[in-house]
């Protein structure tokens, strides 16, 4: 087989595997949306998270994750608060008259709220780093994941993750090819092996700057995958109070933003 095979074979490779990727990204997304919509007991904070395109996170073990999640959770909490006359303006300090929401997350962010009196009000950053606010953020996803098991997974780092291998798989093909070719004319020839390797490399670069620019064009792998519509209006909700507006798309992109 010669060299000039070895690429196209490559770059056919590369291609399906993208190409079969985009497949099932599609397959993962209507099925997400599907138990999504069929769960009553979605509310605002699960809508504001999905609509983010960051992984979602329910367990310790992943602390970058948990603490992003936990910052919007945070903004939300606080317009929701805002939003039930629980706060004095525009201010993070407690009416008098507050009393604790019954909402699990909502009453985490209040209570984080009330460690801090007088003087020493809390930020926005102090609400989202709360342990008591983490830990009720992970069990509100948590049910999430029960409920819609599809959200578990974050396809733009799947995606990316395959699409890097693949590019690395297409290119590494006519590269060794070029290594064998040349090292076979002479293999006992320290010089010859020397220059193998220095062709193999420069094929290699060549490969995957032809491999990204063919294929990086028509499937566009590494770009953030757009959040299907459906999970940004994600349709019938329960009697959450921090639900926003039943049946109306505006009011629950309005609470998503």
């Amino acid at each position: 087989m010669g060299m000039l095979t070895t690429c196209l074979v490559s770059l056919a490779g590369v291609n399906i595997i993208l190409g079969a990727a985009r497949w099932w990204r599609r397959s993962v997304e209507s099925r997400m949306v599907r138990q999504v919509r069929a769960w009553p007991g979605l509310d605002t904070y699960h809508a504001d998270l999905l609509s983010a395109a960051e992984p979602l996170c329910s367990t310790d073990h992943q602390p970058d994750a948990l603490a992003r999640n936990a910052s919007r959770a945070a903004e939300v909490a606080v317009r929701l608060l805002r939003r039930d006359g629980l706060l004095r303006g525009h201010s993070l300090e407690l009416a008098e008259t507050a009393a604790e929401p019954a909402h699990p997350v909502t009453a985490a962010a209040f209570r984080a709220i009330a460690l801090h009196p007088g003087a020493t009000r809390p930020r926005l950053g102090d609400i989202g780093r709360d342990p008591g606010f983490r830990s009720a953020v992970r069990a509100h996803l948590k049910e999430l994941f029960t409920h819609a098991p599809a959200t578990r997974r974050h396809l733009g780092t799947t995606i990316r993750g395959l699409a890097l291998r693949a590019y690395a798989l297409g290119a590494a093909a006519p590269a060794v090819h070029a290594y064998l070719l040349l090292r076979r004319a002479a293999p006992t020839d320290p010089d010859i092996v020397k220059g193998s390797f220095l062709l193999a490399s420069l094929v290699f670069v060549a490969a995957l700057a032809v491999i990204t620019a063919q294929a990086g064009n028509i499937w566009h792998p590494l770009q953030e995958p757009e959040i299907p519509l459906a999970l940004e209006e994600p349709g019938p909700r329960g009697d959450d109070p921090a639900a926003p507006g039943d049946g109306d798309p505006e009011a629950v992109r309005r609470d998503c933003t």
